[in-house]
């Protein structure tokens, strides 16, 4: 059986400076670290589709500042112990080329999911799936069924591979996979 799913992401812009304990003197500059460089974070939530093993990414920007991205979204999956499961994902050129991409905050882009859920050899039960659009920080999917309802035990959907295609401006043809 193949399962589909559709994956809604949020992305925040970069975060502001941290507040400074002590006022900075104006002649030296305030100094920066890695967390006032905070890349974009995803929210991401993966709604089942009536037909199996078709889903669509959406991207959402929740930030305050456009974003900018192309290509594939990177799907990953864990194990019921919380380990990396060593589930493959092929990059298909679905609907076709990704284009650049750029969000204005509350715009959305999209793209096509297949998992293959066939309980064989080769499948994991997944505890947990993480989505990373191009440039973002990876974030945990939300699963929603087709009765738009949030899915919280997953554990027994068993994966043995994915597919997923570029992401699109619309949703028009993502869900095409050979």
């Amino acid at each position: 059986m193949i399962l589909a799913v559709v994956l809604t992401a949020g992305v925040t812009a970069c975060g502001t400076p941290a507040p400074q304990s002590q006022p900075q003197s104006q002649s030296s500059p305030a100094p920066t670290s890695a967390a006032d460089k905070q890349q974009p974070t995803v929210k991401a939530e993966l709604t089942v589709q009536g037909k199996p093993g078709l889903g669509l990414l959406a991207a959402t920007n929740q930030g305050s500042a456009p974003i900018t991205f192309q290509g594939w979204p990177k799907l990953s999956f864990t194990n019921l112990a919380n380990e990396p499961a060593a589930i493959p994902v092929e990059q298909k050129l679905v609907p076709g080329e990704g284009p650049s991409i750029t969000l204005q905050p509350g715009q959305t882009a999209f793209a096509g999911v297949q998992l293959d859920t066939e309980d064989d050899a080769n499948a994991f039960a997944i505890g947990s799936i993480t989505a990373e659009v191009p440039g973002t920080e990876p974030t945990k999917v939300t699963i929603i069924g087709t009765d738009g309802q949030n899915i919280t035990d997953i554990s027994k959907m068993k994966v043995s591979e994915a597919k997923v295609g570029t992401m699109q401006p619309a949703t028009q043809g993502v869900l095409v996979f050979d």
